[in-house]
């Protein structure tokens, strides 16, 4: 998980856990090259802050980076959204660029790619075959360079049997392979997401809290983190804004 959203840096990670180092160093190594990047893991693992780091210490770092979740994309918009629009392309339509146009020269992150409508998805593909997009009623073609990440918050081979997602477009992106770990496979990590959690939320709290109690360590130590380190942060956040005085966080005062 990375930390500090202002500049992301793979020294701001955290994640002593031999399967956290695993992906980081993979991750450092794809920021070196101008590749795809396929990011798969459960929500609140932190695929985008993955991603984001991978294109601070890119050679692209000084171009925009985008990202955006496909699941939040209206299903009547999104080619519109993605690929731009010409004038008169519907009613009121003006001449307007999307999201590749926007992310020229630099990254964009497709998140919850498998909620991109699946017949637009092969419009992506063509995308990224000639390195151009085509507007939303126009005729020409217009040519972007951007590196492209997606990120998939379902298993793979699941998505691709569905007909969720098309497979010609899965081999395109899964070039680097990053596959962020749940929380409960790297439990270890735990009292080093508190002590990070606890400081923040301090300081946005005036709070003074200089830890947690030995059975609230327990109790967070054993959940099961459906929504991993998201999960953890909020139980954090909770804890320390309607904790009560003393110096450490009790059992009590986790709102679990």
């Amino acid at each position: 998980m990375i930390l500090n959203m202002e500049k992301m840096t793979f020294e701001k990670i955290i994640g002593s856990s031999e399967a956290m180092r695993r992906q980081i160093k993979l991750a450092e190594k794809a920021s070196d090259v101008d590749l795809p990047v396929l990011i798969t893991g459960e929500t609140g693992t932190g695929k985008e802050l993955f991603a984001k780091a991978i294109h601070s210490q890119s050679c692209r770092r000084e171009k925009p980076y985008i990202a955006e979740n496909c699941g939040a994309v209206p299903r009547n918009l999104a080619e519109s959204i993605f690929f731009g629009t010409a004038k008169g392309a519907f009613t009121q339509a003006e001449t307007k660029p999307g999201l590749f146009e926007l992310a020229d020269g630099g990254t964009l992150l497709l998140d919850e790619l498998n909620s991109m409508p699946f017949e637009l998805q092969s419009k992506l593909l063509r995308t990224l075959q000639e390195g151009s997009v085509r507007r939303l009623g126009g005729a020409s073609e217009i040519a972007v360079d951007v590196r492209i990440m997606a990120a998939l918050n379902e298993d793979a081979e699941m998505l691709l049997n569905s007909g969720k997602l098309r497979r010609d477009l899965y081999y395109r992106l899964n070039v680097i392979h990053l596959e962020i770990p749940p929380l409960r496979e790297h439990r270890e990590d735990i009292p080093e997401y508190i002590t990070y959690f606890l400081k923040k939320y301090n300081e946005k709290y005036d709070k003074a809290f200089e830890g947690l109690a030995n059975d609230a360590i327990k109790e967070l130590k054993k959940r099961d983190y459906p929504g991993n380190v998201r999960e953890l942060e909020n139980i954090i956040e909770g804890a320390v804004a309607m904790g009560g005085g003393g110096k450490l966080i009790k059992l009590k005062d986790l709102l679990i």
